[in-house]
């Protein structure tokens, strides 16, 4: 368990980065380029760990294993294009608790589906961090009555439940005894595929593939790497205890905003993230 908690917190340092890093990319770069680069690094990152660890995947595709593991994989790419238009259409400090929010449902679907057994003190704390996660969610939309951020949050909430489902569904493998590695196998097959067919769309519409510098490069590789050891957490421990673990990534970001993206936090926000703070602590000491 303690190994799964310490890959969480890894995760939340990667998905914080990578966040930040796409906000600024979606004011730099067009969608479509945006989207090639994104799915071509992630399909290179997914097939680099599928050769380091089992190379042999390579000489087969089993098609059975691909339809199980398609639910992740979908619900993962449709994940990628609401979190775009999630972070370029609205305030980074709105969306980034929203998306963060996902434990709501992987908590349920943890007792319900899979039959995880939290502690009452455990379901509490993991309640606190989401409840805290939409007041966030709640103050920092007073700041705003753009209807693209009212677009952006939208967004955002289909991101959570994607991400949610996605997490019960890839639990739900590991539960059947099937590899980690065949994900990151067919999701870097998929990932490639996705990434030739907007390479296409930029063929037909006539438009320019940028070249590739160090903001696509931070832009497109931090939030992937992430999802790597998400899975690699998921694998290792509960879902009801890895959700709210990770969603702690919303804190940083919100950190980061202030000091990058020069947004500010009123005193309800800062209060809320310490109770996030607290609150996670507890929850990794009782799962030690």
């Amino acid at each position: 368990m303690l190994l799964s908690i310490i890959i969480s917190l890894l995760v939340v340092i990667f998905w914080s980065f990578g966040e930040i890093n796409c906000s600024r990319l979606s004011t730099k770069l067009d969608k479509i380029n945006i989207y090639f680069y994104q799915y071509f690094i992630k399909s290179l990152i997914y097939l680099l760990f599928t050769i380091i660890f089992n190379i042999s995947l390579f000489t087969s595709f089993n098609i059975t294993h691909f339809l199980i593991f398609s639910p992740v994989i979908f619900c993962d790419l449709a994940a990628s294009i609401a979190i775009y238009y999630a972070v370029s259409k609205g305030k980074l400090s709105i969306v980034s608790p929203i998306m963060a929010a996902y434990p709501i449902v992987t908590i349920y679907l943890g007792i319900t589906l899979l039959h995880e057994k939290p502690s009452f003190i455990s379901i509490l704390l993991s309640m606190i961090i989401t409840v805290c996660i939409i007041i966030l969610s709640k103050t920092s939309s007073k700041d705003t009555n753009h209807k693209s951020h009212k677009r952006s949050i939208i967004y955002a909430i289909i991101y959570m439940f994607l991400i949610a489902f996605s997490t019960y569904f890839e639990k739900d493998i590991y539960n059947n005894n099937l590899s980690i590695y065949e994900l990151y196998y067919y999701k870097g097959i998929v990932y490639l595929l996705t990434s030739l067919g907007f390479l296409v769309v930029l063929f037909f519409k006539k438009d320019k593939l940028h070249k590739l510098n160090k903001d696509i490069i931070k832009g497109s590789i931090l939030t992937p790497i992430g999802n790597v050891f998400y899975s690699l957490a998921i694998r290792l421990g509960d879902i009801i205890y890895i959700s709210p673990i990770t969603s702690m990534y919303s804190i940083l970001t919100n950190y980061l905003s202030v000091n990058l993206l020069k947004e500010k936090l009123s005193i309800t926000e800062r209060i809320s993230i310490s109770l996030i703070l607290l609150s996670t602590i507890l929850l990794i000491i009782i799962s030690l």
